[in-house]
């Protein structure tokens, strides 16, 4: 019988060749990259969608960059580690590259939901981190941590969380800047989002735009900490630098535009509410920069090269993920694509508005709401009853199509907006799913108390989907977009109904007059023409 060494039981183990990109032929080398640049070219389109469009998350392109900054430092000094045989990598790294199939396929679905899009990010890093243990290692690849997950900072917050912070953080910066106003002499009163002069109002846009400088700045604090290498009670220094510049200089933003409201009135507060924003950031940045080279030093480049020992991907195996992830490109957009060219019979609310009401007043929505929102565009109209009940109807559209907007409706709720407004939400009561002409629209019910009285909102958001969709409720959803996938729906358009009362003792008359005057104001619309 043949005796078994530790050298014979070594060599049984498949080995990964070592890394030597001199001797590596050209094929391993591209399918190396390829396999390595596919999924995070995924990850970025649809990333880009948010930094294209959303103000608040624009500093995404300035991510990428940085973020290859930081790789390429923590590359080349990167401490040599034991190798291990790389097959739980290899194993680890198939698994990742097969489930980000599935969530690429429902993100098209859901773009505005944010869930699929923290999926993808963590798919994305994961499969990097197994692609960078294939290569030196567990030990190799936890090196390179904070690089592959420094995207995260640029990702798409939940829609709860992502209110909370703007609307509570921009309700501290109101009221801390009518304080500091107050200590001036100056009579101001913050009221929600708002802060209010005698000469005008600095509005929910201009009082919460420049929050947005907390979430740059803290992206800011993380690359300046892992470029210098600073130790973590330095890095949490720089954080909380960065929070606290953001505050205190967003306060300062709104003071001066306070002024320039109360000395020059409405007409240079344009050009001063953008100049002003800049001008901030710029400071800001640079304090950060001042702080970073006092605590942490200057960058650390060490230059070395990575260690020699590292270890090349297999080809087979370079060959396999390139080929998955083309086909998983190619694939989804096929499915997509052939969807998109049928015409879905899809349903558009059109409003029958009360034009023969002599107190009738219609209006187009404001420039102002339009980039808040990010609506594609809109009406709004207002009147009175014969019962002196006041009414008001807004509608918003968002396009949908390859490039649309549908994915910013559900970010703009009354239920966020109305209390930013300074109407604070008294109940919110059940949905009320009404009849109207074509089919059946649920509308979300809540009552807001104002000055002079309290206001009734019914609110629903209508997908222009298939026919099937005429009686889904709004605020049913789709566990997961698995049936929008499955049917082929992405890039819908949507429609936001409001309706606003007021003059009613209670919910229930509110509710009654609601049931009787919607239906003849609102007709869903089938249209055959497919989707843009």
């Amino acid at each position: 019988m043949a005796s078994t060494t530790p050298e014979n039981a070594a060599s049984a183990v498949p080995q990964i060749p070592e890394l030597d990109l001199a001797s590596a032929s050209r094929l391993n080398r591209v399918l190396m990259w390829a396999s390595i640049l596919l999924p995070w070219g995924m990850l970025i389109a649809y990333l880009h969608i948010f930094w294209s469009n959303s103000p608040q998350y624009q500093y995404g392109w300035l991510v990428v960059p940085l973020g290859l900054r930081l790789f390429w430092l923590r590359w080349n000094s990167l401490a040599e580690t034991r190798r291990t045989d790389g097959i739980g990598a290899s194993g680890a790294t198939l698994l990742f590259a097969f489930l980000i199939a599935p969530i690429w396929l429902i993100r098209q679905a859901t773009t505005h939901w944010s869930v699929p899009g923290y999926g993808l990010t963590f798919l994305v890093a994961a499969y990097t981190f197994a692609l960078l243990g294939i290569m030196g290692g567990w030990k190799l690849a936890r090196q390179m941590m904070i690089p592959v997950l420094f995207l995260f900072c640029a990702v798409k917050l939940p829609l709860t969380p992502e209110q909370w912070l703007i609307q509570g953080l921009s309700r501290f910066v109101a009221s801390a800047s009518v304080e500091v106003l107050h200590l001036l002499g100056i009579t101001a009163v913050d009221y929600g989002n708002l802060v209010i002069l005698k000469t005008g109002i600095i509005g929910i846009n201009e009082a919460c735009s420049g929050i947005h400088s907390l979430q740059s700045l803290f992206m800011v604090a993380i690359f300046l900490g892992e470029e210098r290498r600073m130790l973590i009670p330095l890095r949490a220094t720089l954080v909380g630098l960065g929070v606290a510049l953001s505050l205190a200089f967003n306060v300062l933003r709104i003071l001066i535009l306070s002024f320039v409201c109360l000395y020059n009135g409405m007409t240079d507060f344009e050009a001063w509410h953008d100049r002003a924003g800049w001008s901030i950031l710029l400071l800001s940045l640079g304090i950060m920069v001042f702080v970073a080279n006092e605590i942490g030093g200057k960058p650390r480049v060490d230059g070395n090269g990575p260690p020699p020992n590292l270890r090349k991907i297999p080809t087979w195996i370079g060959a396999l993920l390139t080929l998955w992830f083309a086909a998983v490109i190619v694939g989804v957009e096929g499915w997509y694509g052939l969807h998109d060219t049928e015409q879905p019979f899809a349903t558009h609310a059109e409003i029958i508005w009360p034009e023969t009401n002599p107190s009738f007043t219609p209006s187009e929505i404001p420039d102002r709401v339009r980039d808040v929102t990010l609506c594609s565009g809109g009406r709004t109209g207002k009147w009175k009853e014969n019962d002196g009940t006041e009414w008001s109807l807004s509608t918003l559209e968002f396009g949908g199509g390859v490039k649309g907007t549908s994915q910013w409706a559900p970010m703009h709720t009354p239920d966020i907006c109305f209390p930013a407004a300074g109407m604070p939400l008294e109940a919110a009561y059940l949905p009320a799913r009404v009849a109207v002409k074509g089919g059946y629209l649920t509308f979300q019910t809540w009552e807001f108390r104002r000055r002079g009285g309290r206001i009734f909102v019914f609110y629903t958001r209508h997908n222009e989907g298939k026919a099937s969709d005429v009686d889904a409720g709004v605020f049913q959803q789709d566990t997961f977009g698995v049936n929008r996938a499955l049917h082929g729906q992405r890039n819908l358009g949507q429609q936001t109904i409001e309706f606003t009362m007021a003059g009613f003792p209670d919910f229930e008359s509110a509710l009654a007059a609601f049931k009787k005057k919607a239906p003849g104001m609102i007709e869903l619309q089938k249209q055959t023409s497919g989707r843009e």
